[in-house]
């Protein structure tokens, strides 16, 4: 039997598996928007949402409650009753559990890595490049490449050879 979703947390109108989840005590979330999409973020505790907020890609904006295309559930675990048992945090995306760990951190960053990558492959009317950008005589110019082909290192001999900055993720 489908369950109604609280009016005041994100939900979805999501694939099987997705009840299971929806019955683990889910209390307070947030709507987001990015490039087109509808992100929701879940947790049972509070401090789960203010938590991960740091970890949440650049771009995503709060809006109102309802709908979503994407549903995260962030279940924090409660302090171990019993010497010796362990109780982990998890990290759900729709009903596939993406981490389940004793950190919190490592729960977070699973929460940016997984929504970074949602987002590039999900956007609507967008075109992510991984590229470095500069500025020379008022024209931009941009240095695609993947990972470790030397886009920072040409950034950076570029600005310290007088051109503008503009932007490398890796250079700082």
């Amino acid at each position: 039997m489908p369950t109604t979703p609280l009016p005041f947390l994100p939900h979805t109108t999501a694939p099987r598996g997705q009840a299971k989840v929806d019955r683990l005590g889910w209390t307070e979330g947030q709507n987001f928007t990015a490039y087109g999409l509808r992100f929701g973020l879940r947790s049972n505790n509070p401090a789960g949402l203010e938590q991960a907020a740091p970890y949440l890609p650049l771009g995503w904006q709060a809006t109102s409650t309802g709908e979503v295309d994407i549903l995260y559930s962030l279940r924090l675990a409660p302090p171990s009753q019993r010497q010796g048992q362990r109780n982990y945090h998890l990290l759900y995306c729709g009903s596939a559990l993406l981490a389940r760990t004793l950190e919190l951190p490592q729960l977070f960053d699973a929460l940016n890595q997984h929504a970074e990558l949602l987002t590039v492959l999900r956007a609507q009317d967008c075109l992510f490049v991984h590229a470095g950008a500069v500025g020379w005589q008022g024209q931009a110019i941009l240095i695609p490449g993947r990972s470790m082909t030397g886009k920072t290192t040409l950034v950076k001999a570029l600005v310290e050879a007088g051109v503008a900055y503009y932007s490398d993720t890796a250079f700082s």
